[in-house]
């Protein structure tokens, strides 16, 4: 740091070669919830205009502890559907007005996870078929014996947790293939610059901090820390002449090493998973005032993230050792991030910043587990 004229923005003086360190660990696998609740009753909605029909499956279908409702049409259901929520749906094919297949084709664009058993007495191969070519969960001639009904909503329900199982087990797997991949593309840029290890870790626990004070949900917290955790995962791809040049960046130099933010984000926008987090990613140099890079966004433009992010950014770069000055202690850190309130970043963070004590962030720091810790700066913990 240059005393005085310490500039927290990047710049040819504050080289911006702070390389993301490592990675960290997936997020914990949730538990496979079932989607029933074991607390409250299975609600089942049955559609037939036949009343003494519907009263009979009702019977049935209570004595075994679920709730229904009956409606006669299809019109009925989707009003019913739109008010509350049901787990299955029983409809005849054969309804006044819109039929059941068509009923079936509504609400499994409206409600894709709600199975839907079509019922005739009209039975035919083609029509089977069809149904459930067309999305039906399951297909049952009638007449059929009716102790047999709760068999048949329960297999249907089985089903559908089985299939949101596998869903889910399928989407961990994918998740834990993708984090590999960025986990060797963070390996593979901590080897190109050493200089900064535990850099990545460190600042993402301070905006984690942050994030955490300012009552962001549990899902944007998940893309904020991978954001943060990915933030120069784009200068992989910048030549190591500038990477790992000793002294300043010329003009051009600092060019060229503006595009690890865009870089990155092309990176991470392909991957499903991170597409919330390339954002953050992208804008992690934009200024509040709209000075920053790469796209000059100003003020509420910025996304959340990438706002807590600059700031936590901030702290650890003037409290961690560099190659072109020393560590200041946690005090320059903090009169710098006042004085750039409300130009390079949100005073509202700002705010939630000043409100955490020094003894907290140097806490933070300390637990940033398995990262070398700086030794030799006035901030050395």
């Amino acid at each position: 740091m240059h005393d005085a004229t310490f500039q927290t923005r990047g710049g040819p003086e504050d080289d911006p070669r702070d390389a993301a360190a490592a990675s960290s660990s997936a997020p914990a696998i949730p538990e496979l919830e079932a989607p029933y609740p074991v607390s409250s009753r299975v609600r089942v909605l049955i559609v037939d205009e036949d009343r003494t029909l519907c009263k009979a499956f009702a019977a049935v279908l209570t004595e075994e502890g679920y709730h229904t409702d009956s409606v006669g049409s299809a019109e009925e259901a989707l009003a019913l559907l739109g008010k509350a929520a049901y787990d299955v749906m029983l409809s005849e094919i054969c309804l006044p007005g819109k039929s059941g297949i068509e009923l079936m084709e509504q609400v499994i664009e409206l409600y894709p996870d709600l199975p839907v058993i079509l019922l005739t007495g009209r039975a035919s191969v083609d029509l089977a078929r069809e149904a459930l070519h067309k999305g039906a969960s399951d297909f049952v001639t009638k007449p059929f014996s009716q102790a047999q009904l709760p068999i048949v909503v329960e297999r249907n329900l089985t089903r559908r947790l089985v299939q949101r199982k596998n869903m889910l087990r399928y989407r961990l797997e994918i998740q834990a293939s993708n984090e590999s991949v960025l986990d060797a593309l963070l390996s593979a840029l901590d080897s190109r610059d050493t200089e900064t290890q535990g850099h990545s870790e460190r600042v993402t626990a301070y905006t984690m901090e942050i994030a955490d004070l300012l009552a962001v949900s549990p899902e944007h917290l998940y893309h904020i820390e991978r954001g943060a955790l990915l933030h120069d995962i784009g200068k992989i791809g910048i030549p190591d002449r500038i990477l790992l040049k000793p002294g300043n960046l010329t003009p051009e130099e600092w060019e060229e090493m503006k595009r690890h933010p865009v870089i990155g984000y092309g990176m991470c926008s392909r991957i499903e998973m991170l597409r919330d987090a390339s954002l953050i990613v992208l804008h992690h140099h934009e200024a509040w005032d709209g000075s920053g890079y790469p796209c000059s966004l100003a003020g509420e433009a910025i996304p959340l993230g990438s706002r807590i992010f600059a700031l936590a950014d901030a702290l650890d770069a003037i409290t961690s050792n560099r190659p072109y000055r020393a560590a200041q202690p946690f005090e320059c850190a903090r009169q710098e991030i006042v004085r750039c309130s409300g130009s390079q970043f949100d005073p509202r963070i700002v705010e939630v910043f000043l409100s955490v004590p020094e003894a907290r962030w140097q806490r933070i720091r300390s637990l940033t587990a398995g990262i070398p810790q700086d030794t030799d700066g006035p901030d050395s913990m």
